[in-house]
């Protein structure tokens, strides 16, 4: 059986204090959200799902709050913060919000596992926050767009 690769950092305390910077991608990369027009994003009825149901994690998880956001066609990228209330690792409270948009949906919606990077320091938060704002206006260069 084929082992996945653990892209998480290694005996670090995913449910401690602090922001994380989490992006979150469609099965196969499938364009659910919506579409970019003029650097805006058009979002379409599952799009609208996982925005609202990214608003109201901290009103079902407590200890979380909500930073920067933008919904994407394929992915999303958001930046949550974990404070000493929260009991939850990141990886339940990602599953927990995946599971929510997929039942509202009635359908697979995620790609396996995510992506998330611990943000150390105002400079990384700034960068990150940075990134989330300016990502409709770079879509055709995304790592995530889809090519032809």
């Amino acid at each position: 059986m084929n082992r996945r690769k653990n892209i998480r950092l290694q005996n670090y305390d995913y449910s401690s204090p602090g922001a994380y910077f989490i992006t979150l991608v469609t099965r196969l990369r499938a364009p659910l959200f919506g579409q970019i027009d003029h650097a805006q994003i058009i979002a379409s009825h599952i799009g609208s799902v996982a925005r609202k149901e990214w608003q109201a994690l901290p009103k079902r998880i407590p200890g979380i709050q909500l930073d920067a956001f933008i919904i994407m066609p394929n992915h999303l990228h958001g930046i949550l913060w974990l404070t000493e209330i929260n009991s939850l690792p990141l990886s339940r409270i990602i599953a927990f919000y995946k599971a929510g948009v997929s039942r509202v949906c009635q359908q697979s919606i995620w790609q396996y596992n995510f992506h998330e990077r611990v943000i150390r320091d105002e400079r990384e938060l700034y960068f990150a926050r940075q990134y989330i704002e300016q990502n409709p206006l770079r879509w055709e260069l995304d790592r995530y767009y889809p090519a032809g």
